[in-house]
């Protein structure tokens, strides 16, 4: 025993060795690639993210997740098993993207609103791309297409809903609890300005974190694509140039979403139809750079496995319907550029903030009406 985990550790002390002479050869492509990933957290994570995560912290802090899990527990109850709180993740990280969905499914846990066995099931489907990154870099950067780009945000969150129902019956467990783990009771509704301070500082130290992830992931990825490592894999398997290709993006999209896409794009062997099927694989899978930030935000008690089989699933499950809405229709002429973070959508963040401010507006007249209701019985 003692033999294998010195063995490991050299492993692992090699391991790091190699990455760091990787880091400091060719330094000039790693930086650029540093400072591409550093403009993408300034252009496209903080914007989209900032406000969402102001925004959830106030709904928790404010009681409002009790108002909305009576409106939307008649429908995520029977569609997905799972307590009417969860709808709140579930609709954010449709429109905020990775790893919001699994930030608010923490925090619904940690505030004792679901169990650690439906935080696992929530996860499977709730953590998702976001529409700027989807529709801004993909559609409009990679594909020179828009209408492009709205077609796999369509197929990813039409993905998101079959996992969601798949892991009802996967995952069933009748032994779990439907509301509270009697952590936390519930908070009597109400908002300070300290609510609001805490909010934002917690909301920027996440982003911290977030942003640190991503930067770390692609410079790692550049670094390993530059000693040739994706490359080679597809060579020493021996197939013919587009199944290396082919293996290359999806090993490089494995790791980092965003440059695994950069590359299947600059692709020449890879045909242009597949290309589309594997860009909404990547996106619904989501790779190591996202799973990092999950396991970031998430309790040792809540357990991953459940949640990467249920991201296999959606990248299969949204390449599928991506192939049935392109039956029989042409698909976009695509342009390689070098501007592989482009984020000129910024219209893609209106339905954004608008949601989040239909949810406050929804908790304000809600809880007013119980407010006057509960003064008419006193």
């Amino acid at each position: 025993m003692d033999k294998q985990k010195n063995i490991s550790g050299y492993l692992v002390i090699i391991i790091l060795l190699g990455l760091f002479l990787l880091l400091i050869t060719n330094t000039e492509e790693v930086l650029s690639s540093g400072q591409k990933a550093v403009d993408l957290c300034l252009r496209v994570i903080i914007p989209s993210l900032l406000p969402f995560f102001i925004v959830s912290r106030l709904v928790l802090s404010t009681g409002a997740i009790h108002a909305i899990s009576r409106i939307f527990g008649p429908v995520v109850k029977p569609l997905f098993n799972l307590p009417g709180s969860a709808a709140f993740p579930i609709f954010a990280g449709w429109f905020s993207g990775y790893p919001a969905g699994a930030k608010y499914t923490a925090d619904l846990y940690k505030k004792g609103l679901i169990s650690n066995k439906q935080a696992e099931r929530l996860l499977c489907f709730c953590n998702n791309s976001g529409p700027l990154f989807i529709v801004g870099a993909v559609g409009t950067g990679y594909f020179n297409s828009p209408k492009l780009g709205f077609i796999l945000l369509l197929c990813h969150i039409l993905g998101s809903i079959t996992v969601g129902i798949i892991q009802r019956f996967l995952f069933k467990d009748s032994s779990e609890i439907t509301a509270s783990n009697g952590k936390d009771k519930p908070v009597k509704p109400g908002f300070t300005s300290r609510m609001l301070t805490d909010a934002i500082v917690d909301s920027m130290a996440v982003l911290l974190q977030i942003c640190g992830t991503v930067i770390f992931f692609a410079v790692l990825v550049q670094a390993l694509e530059n000693a040739g490592i994706f490359s080679g894999i597809g060579k020493l398997i021996g197939f013919s140039q587009s199944i290396s290709d082919f293996i290359k993006t999806l090993t490089a999209g494995s790791f980092e979403i965003t440059y695994g896409l950069y590359l299947l794009s600059r692709s020449a062997e890879i045909p242009l139809y597949a290309k589309v099927l594997l860009t909404s694989f990547i996106c619904g899978f989501g790779g190591f750079s996202v799973f990092t930030q999950v396991t970031f935000f998430c309790p040792p008690e809540i357990r991953l496995k459940k949640y990467l089989c249920g991201k296999l699933i959606h990248g299969f499950a949204s390449s599928f319907f991506t192939a049935l809405f392109l039956i029989n229709s042409p698909v976009p002429v695509m342009t390689s550029a070098d501007k592989i973070y482009n984020t000129d959508i910024s219209k893609i963040l209106l339905p954004v903030y608008a949601f989040a401010l239909i949810i406050l507006i929804m908790y304000y007249v809600i809880t007013q009406y119980i407010s006057r209701k509960s003064r008419r019985y006193l």
